[in-house]
This record gives C-alpha cells, structure tokens and sequence, in this order.
C-alpha cells in the first residue's frame, strides 16, 4: 500500500504543478526562453513524476499521504468546476 500511495503522490505533484499550476511556463517567462524550450525534468509530466517519486521513496510515508490527498484534490476540484 505504501508503494502506490507513493506513485499516486508524484504523478498528482507533477500533473498539478505542471498542467495546472503552469509552473515551467512561468519559469519559461521569468527566464525570456523560447515557450517550446524544454527544461527538463521541470515540464516532463513523466520526468518530474519519476524524480518526485524517488525522492518520496526515501521520505516518510506520511510525507507521500500528505502530498497526495493535497494534489489530487487539486486535481479533482479543478476538474469538477
């Protein structure tokens, strides 16, 4: 169990800091890059997942539960509306 609250944890941090939050386009912006320049793991969907899912592998479980009932109610309410 604590292996998938792990996965569903990273892919809901990156989906919402990439897709909703729009976070590597506003670093894009900050930074005068070109929109199609990659900054990678930073806008990789499954780059950042991975990365956010190691980092988590090594945290307490607690941490993943935290992060995946905050992003993924984010999700879930920006798709309700």
């Amino acid at each position: 169990m604590d292996k998938l609250t792990i996965i569903v944890a990273s892919i809901s941090f990156a989906y919402y800091f990439i897709e909703i939050a729009g976070v590597p386009h506003w670093i894009k912006r900050k930074l005068n890059m070109h929109h199609f320049a990659r900054i990678k793991p930073l806008d990789c969907l499954t780059c950042l997942s991975v990365w956010v899912a190691v980092f988590l592998f090594f945290c307490p479980i607690l941490t993943s539960q935290f992060i995946a009932t905050i992003f993924l109610s984010g999700i879930i309410a920006n798709n309700i509306k």
